[in-house]
């Protein structure tokens, strides 16, 4: 099992590393002709107008839920016949949604104000 995992890990990440470092130098060369050009470099930034401590805020309460969800499948698979991968497995999604939905309440709230 362990020969498996480390050669799906091996085959996985090196089109991953290949990938991310073509993405990066295609972003660095269109951004250095948009500033040659004498334009701004700003219509790459996503949702310029968010504050980033929402996104702060975003990955906390999520991390928060997954948190909760470890915590709420270890108490399922102690205290119920549930099978172990199943209670961790759904309550790790279930708390992660809540969480995630909880945010966009939140920023729906505020962003109404």
């Amino acid at each position: 099992m362990e020969g498996s995992l480390a050669i799906i890990f091996i085959f996985g990440s090196i089109p991953a590393i290949i990938i991310s470092l073509a993405y990066f130098k295609n972003r660095r060369i269109e951004r250095t002709a948009l500033i040659a050009s004498g334009k701004d470099a700003s219509i790459f930034e996503e949702n310029s107008s968010k504050p980033k401590h929402y996104l702060t805020l975003k990955y906390g309460m999520f991390l928060v839920g997954l948190a909760l969800g470890v915590l709420m499948g270890a108490y399922l698979e102690a205290n119920t016949l549930m099978d172990e991968a199943a209670a961790y497995f759904s309550m790790i999604l279930a708390f992660g949604g809540l969480s995630l939905v909880l945010f966009y309440l939140l920023m729906k709230n505020k962003l109404e104000e």
